[in-house]
């Protein structure tokens, strides 16, 4: 009975002593433990919030987010009836050519020498050449007044309106010669209108 007792002591001295090593040796399973004395507690910022981050140096950050596209707004017009339009200057009628030069210049050697109906015919042949030129409607509305064919001269001279739209010099002469041409038609009323049109320009 006494060595099965000494027997039991040296169990559990053995198993005793085991276990003391084992606590004392390292443990390949020992459960790491982070150490947070050092780490400030931050609290999360609220859900939809936006939070600065430092960037690292050398690290360029980028945002995720599109670049806004900016587009003009479109643009209120006035109410009707109140839009004011300012008159458009027309460019100045383009330059003559040579032969509509000429005959501008036979018209007139024609007209001074009393030979109204050459120049009728020269100026009529210019006409067709240049249909833009106010200068041409001019001389030969001035050729037909002369001749007394009134009602053509004045729908020449009304043509020439037309062509010299934006032109004040051409249209103040143009307006002028219409008056003249009305009065003398005997349209006296007429002439005034058309010289008060003339006055504008």
């Amino acid at each position: 009975m006494k060595s099965k007792g000494r027997d039991m002591k040296k169990l559990a001295a053995v198993l005793g002593a085991m276990m003391l090593a084992g606590c004392v040796g390292p443990n390949p399973y020992v459960t790491p433990v982070e150490d947070r004395s050092n780490r400030q507690v931050t609290t999360p910022p609220p859900p939809g919030s936006v939070e600065s981050v430092e960037p690292s140096p050398g690290v360029s950050v980028q945002p995720i987010e599109d670049v806004p596209v900016f587009r003009p707004q479109r643009e209120t017009l006035p109410e009707s009836g109140s839009i004011n339009v300012a008159p458009t200057e027309m460019p100045a009628s383009e330059p003559r050519n040579a032969a509509v030069v000429a005959l501008l210049d036979t018209a007139n050697r024609n007209t001074q020498g009393g030979d109204l109906r050459a120049a009728q015919n020269s100026l009529e042949r210019a006409l067709r050449i240049a249909p833009r030129d106010p200068q041409v409607y001019y001389q030969l509305a001035d050729v037909q007044r002369r001749l007394g064919q009134f009602m053509q001269a004045e729908q020449v001279a009304l043509k020439g309106v037309n062509v010299a739209n934006g032109q004040p010099t051409e249209l103040r002469r143009l307006w002028s010669l219409i008056a003249l041409i009305r009065s003398d038609a005997g349209n006296g009323a007429g002439a005034r209108a058309a010289q008060q049109e003339a006055s504008r320009y």
